[in-house]
This record gives C-alpha cells, structure tokens and sequence, in this order.
C-alpha cells in the first residue's frame, strides 16, 4: 500500500535525521574532557599536570604562558603546582628511598622515613604529637586529630612543618618559639579561630606561612612582626575584617593571599608598609570601597586580584604610582570600566570578566599599550578589541579568535544544510513547474514555502563564505564583519525566512481545519486572488519582523551581530542583552504560539477524523493524512522546541553551554527548511511518482498524461496536506 510506503520513506528519512542531529552534536563537543587543557584552536587536549611543567606540549606554547602558569612569580596557583609536585616527587621516591639510610633513630611504624630526616606521618590517626627524635628537619604530618602543647617541638631542628588538616583549635603562644631554622610551615584546615600574642615568636627564618582554611576571625597583625623573612603570606578562607588593622613592616613578603575573607573596606593604611609586596590577592571578599591611596605604596606590585567584590566605585588614582603593575583582576565586580579608572595604568593582562558590556568602555581598554591578554565575560567582547594577541572565552561554541566557523564540524554542516535545503526546494519549484494539474492557489502556496525555504539556503551559503574568506584571521575582520550591513542583511534572510516558513505553515493548517472538521461552517472559498493577497501579508508581516531591529536599533548594525559572528538573533548567551524584547518576541511570543496553534489545529484536525470515521474503516487518504501529520508535528517541534527551549533557559539565568549554541545556530535552525521539503515531498506517493518516475519525461515533452482519472492535487503539496474529502477539494480549491 501507498502509505506504508510513505510510512517507511518518512521513518527513514526522519532517523537519518535524528542520527545526522546527535553525531553532529557529539561532534560539535569541545574536543577537550574535564581535567585536561585545550590548546591549538582546541585540537591538542594537554593533561593539567603537563601544564607549566617547563615543556612545551602545545604548538603555540599556550600551556607554558604565563598567565596560564599564575602570570608571575610567587603567585598562588604556581605556588600551589610547585608544593604538589613535591609532593608527588616525595611519593615516588619513597621505594627508592627505602633503602637508604634513615637518621632518624625514634620514629612510629606508622611513619615513613624518607631521604634520612625526612618524617612523613599522614592519617595515622595521632591524637598528640607521636614520639619523635630530634633528628628529623622535614615533618609531614597531616590528617591527624591532635592537641599541642607549648613545647610539642622543643628541641626539634625542623625546615619544614606540615599540620595540615588536624582539627588543632588552639596554638600556645611561643610554641615554635624554638624553630629558628624553619622555612615552612603549614597551618591550613584546621579549627583555629583565633591566634595569641607571640604565636610566632622565634620564627626568624620563616619564607612561607599558610594559615588559610582556618575560620580565623581574631588575628593581631602586630604577630607578625617577628617574621622579618616572610615571603609568603596565605590567610585565605578564613573571616578576618581587617578593620582598623594595619600590616607591620615586611620587607620581604612579596605575596600576600586574603582571598575568601570578610573584609569590607580597604583603609589607607592597611597595606602602607608593605612595599616589597608584588602580588596582592582580595577576591571573593566584601570589599565595597578602596580608599583612593591604598595601594600608594605598593609601588613593587605587580599583580593586584580584586574579583568578586561587590565594588561599585574604585579610583583610578589607586593605580597612580604602581608602574611595575603587569596584571588586574577587576572580574565579577560592579565597578565600570572607564578612562578615570584605567587611564593611568599599562598592564598586560586585564580580567574583566563577569563585568556587563555596557560597562565596559572597551576603546579605553583597547589603548592601553602593553595589554597582551584580556579576560572577557563573552567571547563576542573580543571583536571589539579585535588587535589584543590573546583574549578568552576563546570561543562562543560557533566562532573563535582565528576563525568565524571554528570547528570543521560546523563548516562541513552549514554547507550541508545549505546544500540540502537549495536542493530540496528547487525540487519542489521544479516539481511545481511541470505538475500542472494541480491548481494555481496550491502552487502559489507551495512555491512561496519553497522560496521562504531557500532563503535560509542563502543566509547558510553567506556565512559559508564569509569564514573561508576570514579564515585564521578572522579578529582582525571580527569587529567589521560583525557592523557591517552584509551581516545585517544575512540575519534579515534568516529571520525572514524562519518566520515566513512559519507563519505559512500555521495560515494553512487553519485553514484546513476550517475545511475539514467545519465543512458547514460558512467558510468562504479561496481563490488564487484570495491566496495572493494572504501570501502577499505574510511575507510583509515576515520582513517587517526582520527588519524592525534595524530600524529599532539605528544607531549602528550591531544587533545582528551584536552577540555572534552568525548573524541570527537567538541571542540566548545573556539573560537581558541589548534587543533582548525583540529576542523575546520572536521565539517566546511569535515562534512558540504560532507551534502551539499549529500542534493544537492538527491535533483537533485529526481528532475529528477519528470521531467522524469511528464506524467505518479509514479510507487510504485518510491513513495518508495521519502519516503526514505526525511527520509535520514531529519535524517542526525538533526543529523549534530546543531554540524556544534554550531561549527560556537563558532568561532563567541557567548558562548554556557554547557547544549547545553552535549547533542550535548552524544546524538545527535551517534543519527545518533542508529537510521538511524532501520529508513532506516524498511521503506523497503521486507528487514521488510524477517528480521522479516521469518528471523528467514531461518537462521533456510538454505533454500532459490524459485518462488519469479523478485528481487530487492536495495530495502532492509538500508541506499542505491533503483534503479529506474530494467535495471540499473540488468546491473551495478551484482557480
């Protein structure tokens, strides 16, 4: 039978679909899984314990940058790299060690002695400090649940003390009072909120104190007088206020860590004597002013953190006398980024990232002579900056700095689509031209959807062009492309295109509703006139839609490229980005009605045929229609359900993932006009019959095939479907 044929044709054309849709998406993953470094356009995958090893593994040496490696020295990150890798040194050598000579001649089992005074006593569950002979100068002990006394070290000649995670509360004052040659100590994970008078007395060699993680809320920074060695300072995590605190002379601490503090306000005089400082980390704190001169004398920094503060004001005079200043971290602070703020100052690397793009005066950062390396909220930031050598998000899922289509996936899929669709629909109008026995109001229909269809063809095709004309250079073109009127009227065929294909299908669907399930109803006739002027308001309703946001927003021809080099206005990347109204007109208002009426109309439509034709069997026509509605519900809701879906996402705050993005945009978008015309053709047996089987032979000949009987042209009409009954078709579709 005809329509189990259509069945099977659909079915296959509907899972090569499904399965193109998924390998595609799989494909337009990021190449690089969790836990590794993407690198070289995202085609070399580097493992993190690679990353700042002193060997290149990427082609443009980017895992071995020195912002990827924590920008400069002593910062935290690198600091961080460098204690786990000696760790993780120490561990592998414990074998090879083994048989060395230990001097350490008192020790528990549970200890492993390591390169002769190295001690290493982790989760041994020791509730007091174990046994120990005075030989040992490396002490590794972590994951324990002790309790200190004030000579727990007498006597001790350690380099090195680990107390890592061992539930100490309390630290007696003077308790290292006898460590003069210790160099580090750590003091992190632990319960000590508050530190005595004198806890570090004695520690004149110190380099490195780590007390973070803590809770500390009661320190005197007058305790660390003592520590005239200091080079690093870590009281992150913990919930200092540093009011009316004042840090004494360090004249060798070069990094200090406040990181995840409570800390309010910046004083004058909090930092005021720490000149050698050179790193100085205040994220994720409370911080809502700094005062003007509070960085006056940190004339030797050269990395300043103030990320995650809510920070609505800072001076620009803050920066006046810091000329060794390299990197700045204003992210996800809600300062405005303007020449009173970074006029004066000459880093090479500045993150801005969280911060709004309004707020950003991004020709002010664009001047700024040394900058090397910017951190944006959005990849679509780095066009308006086009000249910078490094800038991150690298990528939006769709575009990145080298290129406009930046995966071969997405290159391959829009000259597919484009491909496809020019195909499919040139078919259709073929198809049309030599069917003439069929009337003109249905081929006035049909050739307009064709037309609608083929649009997006071109819009695809644009695109296409533009990246291999853009291709590995595609920032220096980035910020002209994006302006350009090319790229607005690209965005304007899209968008006419999807809304002209869109409002056809939902003007027929009424309208057949209005013949079949109410034949009775007093609906009038169309005629070719009637459909001319229908279609005529449809495509002025279509354009107007595509260009209002030209007209509305004239001041320039960003908004179609505001947010993507593609040119479509989804704009799904911010929860309210310039035009956003529009934006949610088209797909949460427009779009998403005109598929509910249409979902509903069918579904009515269908409902009354079951209920009329309850007594008798279904008349092949009928099993005809039922095959080709699924098809039309089932197309256009994969097609528009996950754009409306992530669109809905994106003004819920949730982020979408830049993968997800490209293959909305490049794939499923124009999926709807490369397949529907191929899906919807070829499941009606007589338009399949006379296009592929005698097509040819007629447009050859001229010659009409007469003694077919009667006809029934609905029955080949792409996306229209057929009338149920031949009377309707015979009184209300004669041209």
């Amino acid at each position: 039978m005809s329509f189990k044929r259509s069945i099977l044709i659909g079915g296959l054309l509907v899972s090569i679909v499904l399965l193109v849709s998924g390998l595609t998406f799989y494909m337009s993953l990021g190449p690089c899984p969790s836990g590794t470094f993407a690198c070289d356009n995202g085609t070399v995958c580097v493992p993190r314990r690679q990353v700042c090893d002193d060997r290149r593994d990427c082609a443009d040496g980017q895992d071995e940058h020195p912002v990827e490696c924590g920008m400069f020295h002593g910062s935290n990150e690198l600091l961080l790299k460098i204690v786990y890798r000696m760790n993780q040194t120490n561990g592998r050598n414990d074998e090879e060690d083994s048989s060395s000579m230990c001097d350490i001649k008192t020790y528990p089992n549970v200890c492993a002695c390591v390169r002769r005074s190295m001690l290493t006593c982790s989760n041994a569950g020791f509730l007091k400090l174990p046994p120990i002979s005075t030989e040992v100068t490396y002490l590794h002990l972590v994951g324990n649940n002790l309790t200190l006394r004030k000579d727990s070290f007498q006597g001790f000649n350690l380099v090195y003390l680990n107390l890592r995670s061992n539930n100490i509360s309390t630290l007696p004052s003077g308790i290292f009072s006898g460590l003069s040659r210790l160099q580090k100590l750590f003091l992190g994970f632990n319960r000590i909120h508050k530190l005595p008078t004198g806890v570090f007395k004695g520690l004149s060699s110190l380099n490195w104190l780590f007390i973070n993680s803590n809770g500390l809320h009661k320190f005197s920074l007058r305790a660390l007088k003592e520590l005239n060695n200091l080079h690093w300072l870590n009281l992150s995590q913990n919930h200092l206020l540093l009011k009316n605190e004042e840090f004494p002379q360090l004249e060798n601490l070069v990094e200090l860590t406040l990181d995840h503090n409570d800390i309010v306000e910046v004083s004058e005089s909090l930092f005021l004597q720490l000149s050698e400082l050179q790193l100085l980390s205040l994220t994720h704190n409370r911080i809502k002013t700094v005062h003007p001169r509070a960085f006056t004398e940190l004339r030797k920094l050269r990395e300043l953190r103030l990320t995650k503060n809510p920070l609505k004001t800072l001076s620009g005079q803050a920066f006046t006398n810091m000329k060794s200043l390299e990197a700045l971290y204003l992210g996800e602070t809600q300062v405005t980024i303007d020449r009173n703020l970074l006029g004066t100052t000459n880093v090479s690397y500045l993150n801005l990232h969280g911060i709004g793009f309004n707020n950003i005066d991004f020709q002010v950062v664009g001047n700024i002579p040394a900058l090397q390396y910017v951190v944006y909220d959005k990849f679509y930031f780095c066009s308006m900056t086009p000249h910078i050598q490094k800038c991150k998000p690298n990528s939006d899922g769709v575009s990145s700095f080298e290129d406009l289509l930046s995966k071969p996936v997405l290159r391959y899929s829009a000259w597919l689509m484009a491909g496809l669709t020019f195909f499919g629909n040139i078919l259709v109008l073929w198809g049309r031209f030599i069917y003439r026995d069929e009337n003109r109001a249905v081929t006035m229909v049909i050739r307009n959807l064709a037309v609608s269809d083929i649009l997006m063809g071109f819009y695809l095709s644009v695109i296409g062009i533009q990246d291999a004309r853009y291709r590995s250079r595609y920032h220096e073109v980035a910020l002209d492309w994006i302006t350009s009127w090319s790229c607005a009227a690209a965005g304007v065929l899209a968008v006419t295109s999807s809304e002209v294909s869109m409002l056809i299908l939902a003007f027929m669907s009424l309208e057949r509703f209005l013949l079949i399930a109410d034949p009775f109803g007093g609906h009038r006739r169309l005629n070719s006139r009637n459909v001319c002027f229908c279609l005529l308001s449809i495509w002025l309703v279509g354009g107007t839609i595509a260009v209002a946001p030209v007209i509305l927003w004239r001041s320039s021809t960003r908004f179609y490229g505001a947010y993507s080099g593609t040119c479509f206005p989804l704009h799904i990347q911010e929860r309210y980005p310039v035009g956003w109204e529009y934006s949610a007109f088209l797909f949460l208002g427009l779009n998403l009605f005109l598929l509910i009426m249409i979902a509903l109309l069918y579904t009515a439509l269908l409902f009354s045929i079951w209920r009329t034709r309850s007594k008798t069997p279904l008349a092949m026509l009928d099993c005809e229609f039922a095959v080709r509605f699924f098809f039309i519900v089932l197309t256009d809701m994969s097609c528009w359900a996950p754009i409306i879906t992530m669109k809905i996402w994106a003004f819920m705050s949730y982020d979408i993932s830049d993968d997800t993005y490209a293959w909305l945009v490049v794939f499923i978008l124009p999926l709807n006009s490369a397949v529907n015309p191929l899906l919807y053709t070829f499941t009606t047996p007589k338009y399949r019959n006379q296009v592929l089987l005698r097509g040819w032979h007629k447009f050859t000949s001229r010659r009409r095939t007469e003694g077919s009987g009667n006809s029934n042209p609905d029955e080949s009409q792409g996306k229209i479907i057929p009338l149920l009954y031949q009377t309707a078709n015979n009184s209300q579709w004669k041209g």
